[in-house]
Parts: C-alpha cells; sequence; structure tokens
C-alpha cells in the first residue's frame, strides 16, 4: 500500500503462483478487512486517493519470474517475456505504465 502511494497507483497486484491458493484466501480477507476498515478503496483517509489490491494466481511458471512475463500472466496470456522496449515503467500492465517489484522487497519500505 505505501509503495503504490508512493508512485499514486490507483490498482496492486500480488501475484502469487497457483498453488498458493491458501495464501491468496488469506490475503483476499485481509484485503477485505482493509476495505472495511476504510483503508483500502475509495478516498482514503478522507483524500482524493483511490487505491484496490488484488491477489491474482497463476500458472506458477518459473519464467514468470521474469517482469514482462508476469504482466502477460496477469493479462490472461502465455507467460512469455515480452520484448523491449517498452519497458513496463512505459507500457507496462494493460498498456498503463506498470512498477513491478517482488513483495519481499517491497516489505522493507516502511
Amino acid at each position: 500500500m505505501i509503495s503504490c502511494y508512493a508512485v499514486q497507483a490507483q490498482a496492486g497486484y500480488v501475484y502469487l503462483r497457483g498453488e498458493f491458493w491458501k495464501i491468496a484466501q488469506d490475503l483476499d480477507r485481509k484485503i477485505t478487512e482493509l476495505e472495511a476498515a476504510g483503508l483500502l478503496g475509495d478516498k482514503l483517509l478522507g483524500t482524493g486517493y483511490n487505491l484496490r489490491i488484488y491477489t491474482h494466481l497463476g500458472a506458477g511458471a518459473y519464467i514468470c519470474g521474469e517482469e514482462t512475463a508476469l504482466l502477460e500472466s496477469l493479462e490472461g496470456k502465455l507467460g512469455q517475456p515480452r520484448l523491449r522496449p517498452p519497458f513496463p515503467a512505459v507500457y507496462g500492465l494493460f498498456g498503463k505504465p506498470t512498477v513491478i517489484n517482488n513483495v519481499e522487497t517491497l516489505t522493507t519500505c516502511p
């Protein structure tokens, strides 16, 4: 959430391999709790900032660790790397500028 706010992203995705469905369920439950508390959703903390977080279960292919292959998988395509340029920061998920990082890395932000 902090990382999304820092770049003013209005959507965040947590990509998990398919076999981690139980973790995805737990994350979805926590996301629902954050929405109920007003910490995710529309007009957060009385501001004009909106943020939605989604979990996504992928096929679990090793190649989806490569950022553009992950984007392809999130878009419902075969998880194969894209040719670059353009780079994800310019043309990423659904054609929009995209920041990709490992969740473990992002947990160091606070």
